[in-house]
């Protein structure tokens, strides 16, 4: 038995699939060219648990709750990881959980906010009761496991600034040749083979040349902040959020080397209820004059204009200047 949904929020795809007893295990299958953290949601009754994260590398699989498939709602939700460059990817629904950044697991759904959660939108899955069942992840490309593999490594090998034109699943000569360059950058022997410890050294060095450029939000206060950041891209304005800074910390909005002058930015402090926190009576709200849409749980929006009618929120973001540096860090203080 075989189900297929596309996921409207992004540009991946979920294939449902029933198997035959094995594991008892409910098991998540990375089918796109992106490495995957994914996290499910239980509900049995009025009780419900979120949890994750699980890390899937491209063609790869893994299991993420153990046990058998029993009579209760399953959801699921997975996105890219920041080793990526560009925006963010997420496979959602619209059934709202609490999750964290880090490894987690939650009880209940409500209130994710005033309880110091994050929360995302998770699709749920029409499951069957048995031993097994496997959520698989999937673009447009409908790639096989083993031509997934070969295009997660083309994609963070473009990542790092190898100079491939094409993901496309296929291991031609010019792949190859990157794989073998980059083989050769880390002093690894020189195979030219594509498999999940490739993958693993891609996604470290990614994540180290990341480190280096971009756009960061530091938290100076001593309470929780959100923040969401708007852009130009190809042309159109995005804002994109909400990202979760706990105090003292910092934490990457724009990946990837700053491209453009400007950008703009809204954060806000909440207090231990979930409201807006005061500092001698004023709001501590981060802002300005330019208006960008937004809504209550994450998002990335194309455009800035009309945002009522399109069903969102709109709010003033205050503008950020780079001076064409490639790395900029603002403090929220």
């Amino acid at each position: 038995m075989r189900k297929s949904l596309q996921i409207a929020a992004a540009v991946l795809f979920a294939c449902l699939a029933f198997s035959a007893p094995a594991h008892a295990d409910y098991r998540f299958c990375n089918k796109t060219s992106y490495v995957l953290d994914g996290a499910i949601a239980v509900e049995a009754g009025a009780a419900a648990t979120s949890s994750g994260w699980l890390r899937v590398q491209p063609g790869e699989c893994g299991v993420m709750l153990e046990g058998d498939i029993v009579e209760q709602k399953y959801y699921v939700y997975a996105r890219t990881i920041d080793a990526h460059l560009g925006s963010v990817k997420y496979f959602s629904g619209n059934e709202r959980f609490c999750i964290v950044e880090d490894e987690f697991a939650v009880e209940g759904r409500e209130q994710c906010a005033m309880r110091g959660y994050d929360s995302a939108d998770f699709l749920q899955v029409a499951t069957k009761p048995g031993k097994e069942w496997t959520t698989t992840f999937s673009e447009a490309s409908d790639y096989t496991g083993e031509q997934a593999r070969i295009a997660g490594a083309q994609r963070l090998l473009k990542d790092i600034g190898f100079p491939l034109t094409r993901i496309d699943g296929i291991a031609a000569r010019n792949t190859l040749r990157a794989v073998e360059a980059f083989q050769r950058s880390v002093n690894a022997p020189v195979t030219g083979r594509i498999d999940e410890a490739l993958i693993g050294r891609l996604v470290e060095r990614a994540l180290a040349e990341h480190e280096k450029v971009g756009l960061s939000f530091c938290n100076k206060t001593e309470e929780l902040v959100w923040a969401a950041v708007g852009y130009l891209d190809s042309g159109d304005d995005m804002s994109s959020g909400w990202i979760r800074i706990e105090p003292g910390t910092c934490r990457k909005s724009i990946k990837g080397k700053l491209s453009g002058d400007t950008y703009f930015a809204y954060a806000e402090a909440i207090d231990e209820t979930g409201a807006v926190a005061r500092r001698n009576g004023e709001p501590m709200i981060w802002g300005g004059t330019e208006n960008f849409c937004t809504k209550a749980t994450r998002f990335e929006i194309r455009g800035r204009d009309r945002c009522a009618s399109r069903g969102f929120d709109q709010r003033g973001f205050m503008r950020i200047d780079t001076g064409g540096a490639a790395r900029l860090s603002v403090d929220l203080d």
